[in-house]
C-alpha cells in the first residue's frame, strides 16, 4: 500500500529576508532618485528664471538708454528722459527736425523713465504719459535682486550700471557658497543732447 504526501512548497525564512532586503534597496534607491531629480528640477528652473529676469532687465535697459535724450543717476536711481514716439492716441508720431537741426518726436514731447530696486524687486517706472497722466506706471520687471548700482562715470555719452541677482536655488539652509550672479549693462546714448 503506498501513502501519498503532498509537497508544499514555501520560502524559507532566509528567502523571506533576502527578498525584503533586496526590495528595500531598490525602493531606497527610487525614492532617493526621486529626491534627485526634484532638487534637480528645481534648481534648472531657478537658473531658468533668473537667466530670464537677467535678459530681461538688460534688454529694458538697453532699449531705453539707446533711445533716450539724457540720462541721471540719484541714489542708485538711473532717469532717462526718452521722446514721446506716440501721440495722445496711440498712433506713432513722424520725426521733424527742430531748430538746431536735431531730430524730435511729438513737438519735443517726453516721457521719465526711472530704474530702481526696490526691496528684492528691480522696477521699471514710466510717467507720467498721456496714458498715466496724474502719476507713474511702476513695474517690477526681475524679482531676487540684491544690489544696483550705476557707475555715472560719463552720462552724456554711455551708461554702465549693474545688478547682483540672488541665488533662487540652495540647497543648503542660509548663505551658499554661491552670492550672487552679476550682470553688466553698457549702453550708448546714441540720441544724447550732447551728440545732437
Amino acid at each position: 500500500m503506498k501513502i501519498d504526501k503532498k509537497i508544499r512548497g514555501a520560502f524559507t525564512l532566509v528567502e523571506m529576508m533576502m527578498a525584503v532586503g533586496c526590495g528595500s534597496l531598490i525602493l531606497a534607491a527610487v525614492v532617493t532618485a526621486g529626491v534627485c531629480l526634484q532638487r534637480s528640477f528645481a534648481a534648472v528652473e531657478g537658473y531658468s528664471t533668473s537667466e530670464g529676469d537677467q535678459l530681461r532687465v538688460l534688454d529694458y535697459i538697453a532699449m531705453d538708454c539707446r533711445r533716450a535724450l539724457s540720462a541721471s543717476v540719484a541714489t542708485n536711481v538711473l532717469t532717462l528722459t526718452v521722446p514721446n514716439y506716440y501721440d495722445s492716441s496711440g498712433n506713432p508720431v513722424a520725426p521733424t527736425l527742430n531748430s538746431s537741426g536735431a531730430i524730435q518726436y511729438n513737438s519735443g514731447a517726453t516721457t521719465t523713465i526711472t530704474y530702481a530696486q526696490s526691496g528684492s524687486n528691480f522696477v521699471r517706472t514710466v510717467g507720467p504719459t498721456a496714458t498715466w497722466p496724474t502719476g507713474n506706471a511702476a513695474t517690477a520687471i526681475a524679482t531676487k535682486v540684491s544690489a544696483f548700482t550705476v557707475t555715472s562715470a560719463d552720462l552724456t555719452s554711455t551708461v554702465s550700471c549693474y545688478i547682483t541677482f540672488s541665488p533662487r536655488f540652495v540647497y543648503l539652509p542660509g548663505p551658499g557658497p554661491i552670492v550672487g550672479t552679476t550682470v553688466y549693462c553698457n549702453t550708448f546714448l546714441r540720441n544724447a543732447i550732447a551728440r545732437n
